[in-house]
């Protein structure tokens, strides 16, 4: 008898066992992936995963963009924990394509070729090797924000020169001693005057190669041109969000104008603990143009992208995510973001989602005028000389060059130090470093 209860017990356990064996290996075939974005991106992560539940685990964790590396190389270290998906700063491309982090996988075979000719040109900066390394989730060209009751006021017009834009500032000077045309550091004297002047301070040429040559005329004629404004006040060598800025200038409504990148509005100009610009004053403007250009290019402050991991089990759903992100309408227009406003807050990379994007904007009662127009004009001007390279441009601007232009107040002394500093790194990354 005990033997045959026995043989009952064992074929109900393997009755039982046959009936978990199943769900168990579904649950393991089904795709799991890992997100790391920051907060601007955090809504649309965290959508996507709602989204996508029952059919891909997705986890969302929101990570600063300066930790990135340093975790690569620990996961690196450990053989686990790499993230598959990342939301980045658009230097990272070529950081985490160094073979000593080697924490980016070339993506061309992962999306249909459609994809990857939605976005026309704004994917160029993810393009090496005859591949495709990211995914550029928003452009940040640069273009003139200016305060239309302020010009109304002053008797101003747009400008449409670099030397009109400084007379301006010559004559706020002289006549409204108080008011700004924008401040210079963290990255404002990098994307928004020494990139658009073609100024050559991150040019890689190849994977060995790269020009930095702050003695460049494109660079001395900002040096040049600017200096003025630096020394009477017009533009600030703070940050436009460093407190005194911000308490003094911004929220003062003493803002003339100023060149900035295409997220400046919503994230700058706008936010009541930012500048507070009032509704219905604020326009945007094409950049000016450099003396003896044909093209008044833009800088970028900015344009993150999204990088899958080699590591990751399921880059294709990985690489899903990101496609996501930049095209889909419920990310673009809809999602809710904390402050109660929704959909992306950034100009869209991806032809497609920038078409969603457009109608979103240009609808906003907020600005004086639509604002896109100028935007798009200039997504298509930035100027591609400048190129990811392996070193931290990023960093080195705002500590190397911030401080220097700080103490000495010569922009021509903070380009040489910038100059000294970053041709070191690159050296030290395994660079030769030309001038031209």
């Amino acid at each position: 008898m005990k033997r045959k209860y026995s043989m009952m017990a064992v074929a109900i356990a393997a009755v039982v066992g046959g009936t978990m064996v199943a769900p168990i290996a579904a649950q393991a075939a089904k795709p799991s992936i890992t997100i790391w974005v920051d907060a601007p991106r955090l809504p649309g992560a965290k959508l996507y995963a709602q989204i996508m539940k029952g059919k891909v685990d997705v986890k969302v964790e929101l990570h600063g963009q300066s930790d990135l590396v340093n975790k690569v190389q620990l996961f690196n270290r450990v053989k686990k924990g790499w993230p598959d998906v990342v939301f980045g700063p658009p230097n990272d491309v070529a950081v985490l394509r160094n073979p000593l982090i080697n924490d980016a996988m070339a993506l061309d075979s992962l999306a249909p070729a459609s994809f990857w000719k939605g976005f026309g040109n704004g994917n160029n900066w993810c393009k090496a090797d005859g591949k495709i390394w990211c995914v550029k989730n928003d452009l940040a060209q640069t273009v003139l924000w200016y305060d239309t009751k302020l010009f109304k006021d002053f008797g101003y017009t747009v400008p449409k020169t670099m030397e009109q834009f400084v007379a301006m500032g010559m004559d706020i000077a002289k006549n409204h001693p108080g008011y700004s045309l924008g401040a210079l550091g963290s990255q404002g004297a990098y994307s928004s005057y020494l990139w658009p002047s073609q100024c050559p301070l991150n040019q890689e040429k190849s994977a060995t190669r790269v020009v930095i040559n702050g003695a460049s005329a494109k660079c001395t004629r900002v040096a040049t041109l600017i200096q003025p404004l630096i020394d009477n006040g017009v533009l600030s060598k703070t940050a436009p969000w460093d407190a005194g800025y911000i308490k003094d200038v911004g929220q003062a409504g003493k803002v003339v104008a100023t060149i900035g990148p295409s997220w400046f509005g919503e994230f700058v100009i706008r936010p009541a603990s930012s500048w507070a610009v009032p509704a219905g004053r604020i326009a945007t403007a094409p950049m000016p143009m450099w003396p003896g250009e044909t093209v008044n290019y833009s800088g970028e402050w900015g344009g993150g992208i999204y990088t899958v991991s080699p590591h990751s089990k399921f880059p294709k759903e990985a690489l899903a995510f990101a496609q996501f992100m930049v095209s889909d309408k419920r990310n673009i227009v809809s999602v809710l973001n904390p402050d109660g406003s929704h959909g992306a807050p950034t100009f869209p990379a991806y032809g497609p989602g920038n078409a969603l994007w457009h109608a979103k904007i240009s609808g906003d009662p907020y600005y004086a005028s639509d604002p896109f127009p100028a935007m798009l004009e200039q997504s298509q001007k930035i100027f591609s000389g400048e190129k990811p390279v392996r070193y931290d441009t990023n960093s080195a601007m705002e500590g190397t060059f911030a401080n220097a232009l700080s103490s000495s107040g010569k922009l021509s002394d903070a380009i040489t130090a910038f100059t000294g500093y970053i041709s070191s790194l690159a050296q030290q990354l395994g660079y030769e470093v030309t001038k031209s």
